[in-house]
């Protein structure tokens, strides 16, 4: 077994185990589950497993971060499970309903996140020969440069064959018979078609010759509709002949639905997003680094930065740079750098140092999850300090005009991706991230931010000092929506994290060990405050002050001391509502922003008093 072979146990059993996985793939620091049943998955459990960062959840995807060593670790799950890539299409287990946005960035992922590699590899083999060829180290007309340039075009020109690879397995068809679709457009006969100047009929249908090397969209196109032909061909065919017909007539029916209809769609649909993104940059160069360099961190922590993989592609593909990512994902990922080394010149907590020098050097090299989760957003303020950096740092890169020659990450380890035939880009590129650097590292040092005190070690596992409180429930009733609420301020959780209750019975309990800090004369709202520090709200009703404590009764007083499952409050709930008031009880931490974060428990389930809301992690 591997290196992590303990850790990729640990993650294995807190997602559900083997047979909840539905399908595995992993980023640069992050294994993305797409689980049967997501409310298996332990969160807690898995936050306090050594080796974990967090977790996130988006677009459908259980994502388990944890760092540069990603890779081993999957392939320690791999090898334990014995999986690989592993993807269900005979689920009936529980699934996540998911909205038509999230299953298309969901799929998208998927479809790219496996090739990432060969455009990275591709880009730094691009970049590598323009500085050789910069520095008069190769000859630009001898063999070497020939053979170099070639192998860098090929995993753009072949890109097609790539993504019908990628594409088969999310849209759960036939691998080879996806990529003989790839290897059909590419065919140098077709190609040749181009050529002639002409019209090209087959049996009087129109065929529109385009060039579909490098292209992203139209091979995505005919392997979604593949997916379905094929299950047309398993109803319509008959067993019998079912092994020599199916392909025939897979083939024979793709074909020209790919040559008349899906391939020019999608390279038609491929120019217009290369337009659009040629007019962003005559028009307004500067917006979008200013926005990728202000917001890059929010993305990632979402898990959405992957989303933007296509787009980026499609560029490169296309006119062989981009400006939609990386000019703004540079000086971002430097002032996430900046912020964390600012941190271990400022923090007396030793642990905290060492992680945050160790991960703040990782984020200058292009890898910000452990900066961003075991520093930056655990502290908060740090967040404030990068955006300030990394917009001023994308503002001059917009300005500019820098560009990037390659897909991949953005930092020192990869800035070949910024050599091109102008060697003042990757300067400028440099220049951006040095002014992100000193602009987020001065902002971060006034800014200053809450330091982490250490802890003692006596009988302490290292995972200890994650969970800091348990918030019960304090009353018995049904947990709704928050947009069932129609108080906006609790609904929109403008005063902090909330959960609301439709109560059973008219009694208020203690949800912790710890003091009432306020209670209000009218008796409808008391705040807390428990042993940990974990400030809380309790308000009963909607509008009820105006009820003037009447059906309202408190049997403590502000400043007593309270003992979980005490009887706070009791009200008459029946004669509440038949006043025309609504009895929801509204829970919220008001010191939400104490915490890296807040687990709350599943809406509309039936909870009593005891049953854990919140889980407060810092």
């Amino acid at each position: 077994m591997g290196k992590y072979e303990t850790l990729a146990k640990e993650i294995i059993k807190g997602v559900g185990g083997k047979e909840n996985i539905s399908e595995l793939l992993h980023c640069m620091t992050r294994l993305r589950f797409k689980l049967k049943n997501e409310s298996i998955a332990n969160d807690e459990f898995l936050k306090k497993v050594k080796g974990v960062i967090t977790i996130a959840k988006s677009g459908g995807q259980y994502q388990v971060v944890i760092g540069n060593h990603v890779g081993e670790v999957y392939s320690d799950i791999c090898n334990i499970t014995g999986i690989i890539n592993v993807k269900s299409s005979n689920d009936t287990s529980v699934q996540e309903k998911k909205n038509i946005l999230n299953t298309i960035l969901d799929t998208l992922i998927g479809i790219f996140s496996p090739i990432i590699t060969i455009i990275i590899g591709a880009g730094m083999i691009k970049g590598l020969l323009s500085l050789l060829s910069l520095f008069k180290i190769i000859d630009t007309g001898g063999n070497l440069y020939y053979f170099l340039n070639f192998i860098g075009d090929a995993s753009y020109y072949f890109l097609p064959v790539f993504l019908a690879a990628s594409a088969s397995k999310k849209f759960n068809c036939n691998m080879y018979i996806a990529i003989l679709m790839a290897a059909i457009l590419l065919h140098p006969n077709f190609a040749a078609l181009k050529n002639q100047g002409s019209e090209v009929f087959v049996l009087n249908i129109p065929v529109k010759i385009v060039t579909y090397s490098s292209t992203v969209i139209p091979i995505i196109l005919i392997v979604w509709v593949l997916s379905y032909v094929e299950k047309l061909a398993d109803k319509i065919i008959p067993s019998v002949i079912k092994f020599v017909a199916r392909p025939l007539f897979i083939i024979l029916v793709m074909s020209p639905i790919a040559f008349c209809i899906l391939g020019p769609l999608g390279s038609f649909l491929g120019d217009i997003l290369v337009s659009i993104l040629l007019k962003a940059e005559e028009n307004v160069p500067w917006l979008l680094p200013t926005i990728i360099g202000a917001f890059m961190p929010f993305l990632v922590m979402a898990g959405m930065h992957l989303s933007l993989i296509p787009a980026y592609v499609n560029s490169l593909s296309a006119l062989g740079y981009e400006t939609l990512i990386g000019p703004g994902n540079f000086p971002s990922n430097i002032a996430q750098g900046a912020a964390a080394l600012c941190v271990a010149v400022k923090t007396k907590n030793k642990e905290l140092r060492q992680i945050a020098i160790y991960s703040g050097f990782t984020a200058l090299l292009g890898i910000t999850e452990p900066a961003l989760f075991s520093v930056n957003l655990r502290l908060k303020k740090p967040l404030i300090a990068i955006i300030i950096g990394g917009a001023i740092g994308g503002l001059y890169a917009g300005i500019v005009g820098t560009k990037r020659y390659g897909g991949g990450g953005a930092g020192l380890a990869t800035i070949g991706l910024f050599i091109g035939d102008d060697p003042n880009n990757v300067i400028n590129v440099l220049i951006s991230g040095a002014i992100a650097f000193v602009i987020t590292f001065a902002v971060q040092f006034y800014l200053g931010f809450e330091d982490i005190k250490e802890d003692s070690k006596d009988d302490e596992t290292e995972n200890d000092n994650v969970i800091k409180d348990v918030v019960y429930s304090p009353v018995n009733g049904k947990s709704i929506n928050l947009s069932e609420v129609s108080d906006k301020v609790f609904s929109n959780e403008v005063i902090g994290k909330t959960v609301a209750i439709e109560p059973d019975i008219g009694k208020i309990y203690a949800p912790f060990d710890g003091t009432i800090t306020s209670l209000f004369s009218t008796n409808h709202a008391i705040g807390l405050e428990s042993n940990n520090g974990t400030e809380l709200l309790i308000h009963i009703g909607v509008d009820t002050v105006k009820l003037d404590g009447k059906y309202f009764k408190s049997n403590f007083k502000e400043g007593d001391k309270i003992k979980l499952g005490d009887v706070l409050i009791e009200f008459e709930k029946d004669s509440i509502k038949n006043e025309g008031y609504e009895t929801v009880v509204n829970v919220i931490i008001t010191n939400s922003d104490k915490f890296l974060d807040i687990i709350v428990n599943d809406e509309n389930e039936n909870i009593e008093n005891k049953d854990t809301i919140f889980t407060l992690i810092k």
